[in-house]
């Protein structure tokens, strides 16, 4: 699987994998340790935060880490130290700008929801979350600047001393929400500041911020506003399985997600690697070399997808039993369900690689309005007459309406392109 990696990403990212196992194993155990440490309703409460974390990372990742992987591949050397040095400052003004607005929200909620006991979390949770996207962005920028073993280090100092210290305090010192988001907000922290000083040498200027910015936005005008519309097309699924379960309901759906979420090894790892060498191949071999790239990655690691998620649906109870437990062993097919849906999930990281190469990013804006149509109209019916099952039905076909249209729209623009490419070779070759 390494050396499959390593050809994906060109041949120079062979610690690609082996760091994404590392964050993924790393999350993995901490969830696993959580959910043994609190009960149900707590561990509820911590995936419900949590999901608020991962909402400020999907926006980063809209916003400053995709336009990054796309367009700083495309840099010349001189042009190299002016766009760095204006996405670190875009960077640090959005994480700060997110973590005073969470702490806001969690804070405020108080007042109108006073029946959640959750205002003692707003600060430890806006410092995890403003250390996590710090150091979340910095491993992302040295997987686009091919610079693996630099990622590997800063993800080693966050996670292997995120874990064994979690494992400590909950032994001996009780778990507490706030004392393990304040530890994920210190290890995370600590990862960025160590290898900050392997950021390539910056010059800033209020030009190429602006110009950079310009470029960017001409991407994240649409998927900010597509990560929005994720968020709420695939979780108002899960928001109306505490509506009409509580907080345990939250518990349950992460616990099969957890034990699913082993595919992030290869699904993230190859999101580290894939966007910029997917332009690098635009760049060199135009439509054609990308497509051939994106193709043979889709097979390869398709295949590996397909395997592990057999595996877990044929023995759903058996894993969930040795992770947690019997307190979660009953919701088997939960999990067989979420194991259906990372298999389809899988297709839509070859189409929005694709799609981020070719700078054409409006078709995922445009497919969420479908999708949350579909969500609002079906959430609360089928959470309320299936339960659960009926939950994970509906995100697996809200998967299945995103990949189809988006599919299209990649398909269809392909085909433009191509036609104008012939048009200009006929043009070229026949001069009229």
């Amino acid at each position: 699987m390494s050396r499959s990696l390593a050809r994906i990403g060109g041949g120079r990212t062979p610690a690609a994998l082996f760091d994404q196992g590392l964050v993924s194993g790393a999350n993995f155990i901490t969830n696993v340790l959580l959910a043994r440490a609190f009960g149900v309703r707590d561990y509820g409460v911590f995936a419900l935060g949590w999901v608020a974390v991962l909402f400020a990372n999907s926006l980063q990742y809209a916003m400053i880490v995709t336009p990054m992987m796309s367009v700083g591949p495309k840099q010349e050397p001189e042009d190299r130290p002016a766009y760095y040095g204006s996405v670190l400052i875009q960077e640090l003004a959005f994480s700060l700008l997110v973590a005073f607005v969470m702490f806001l929200c969690v804070w405020g909620s108080t007042k109108f929801f006073p029946q959640w006991g959750v205002g003692g979390l707003a600060l430890p949770l806006s410092g995890a979350t403003i250390a996590y996207l710090l150091q979340e962005f910095l491993r992302r920028y040295f997987f686009c600047t091919r610079q693996s073993k630099r990622a590997l280090v800063t993800d080693i100092v966050s996670y292997l001393t995120q874990v064994p210290i979690i494992f400590w305090i909950s032994r001996h010192h009780g778990a507490k929400l706030s004392t393990m988001l304040w530890i994920i907000a210190a290890t995370s922290f600590a990862g960025f500041v160590t290898c900050l000083r392997w950021y390539e040498s910056v010059t800033f200027s209020r030009h190429a911020l602006r110009t950079v910015f310009l470029r960017h936005w001409r991407m994240s005008r649409w998927l900010a506003p597509s990560a929005f519309m994720q968020w709420g097309a695939g979780n108002l699924f899960q928001m109306a399985a505490p509506i009409y379960y509580g907080a345990a309901a939250s518990a349950i759906l992460r616990a099969a997600q957890n034990i699913v979420g082993v595919a992030h090894v290869w699904f993230l790892g190859l999101d580290n690697v894939v966007p910029s060498e997917a332009a690098r191949q635009m760049r060199l071999g135009g439509v054609d070399g990308m497509l051939r790239y994106i193709k043979r990655i889709s097979l390869q690691w398709g295949a590996v997808t397909l395997a592990f998620t057999g595996i877990v649906a044929c023995f759903p109870t058996f894993w969930l039993k040795l992770a947690y437990g019997t307190k979660y062993s009953s919701d088997g097919f939960v999990l067989r369900l979420y194991a259906f849906m990372y298999l389809i999930i899988f297709v839509s990281g070859p189409l929005r690689y694709g799609l981020q190469a070719l700078e054409y990013t409006a078709p995922i804006f445009w497919t969420y309005p479908v999708l949350i149509a579909f969500s609002a109209a079906l959430a609360g019916p089928l959470a309320r007459q299936l339960g659960l099952n009926g939950v994970m039905l509906g995100m697996c076909a809200s998967q299945v309406i995103f990949q189809g249209l988006v599919g299209v729209a990649f398909w269809f623009r392909v085909r433009k392109l191509r036609r104008e490419a012939a048009l200009e070779n006929t043009g070229t070759l026949h001069p009229s």
